[in-house]
C-alpha cells in the first residue's frame, strides 16, 4: 500500500455499508465536513 502526504486526511469514521464486493465508508472531517469514499470489502475489513 502506498500514501503520500499529498492524500491524507486526519478524520474519524462514522459509517460503513458494506456490500457484496464494495463498501461506502462516511469519513468525519474537520473540512469540508463529510466524504463518502467507495473502498473494496476486503479494504474496509481490514479498517477493523
Amino acid at each position: 500500500m502506498k500514501l503520500s502526504a499529498r492524500n491524507q486526511l486526519e478524520g474519524k469514521i462514522t459509517n460503513v455499508e458494506k456490500g457484496a464486493v464494495m463498501a461506502n465508508v462516511k469519513i468525519e472531517i474537520s473540512e469540508p465536513g463529510v466524504i463518502t469514499a467507495v473502498i473494496t470489502k476486503e479494504s474496509a475489513e481490514k479498517l477493523g
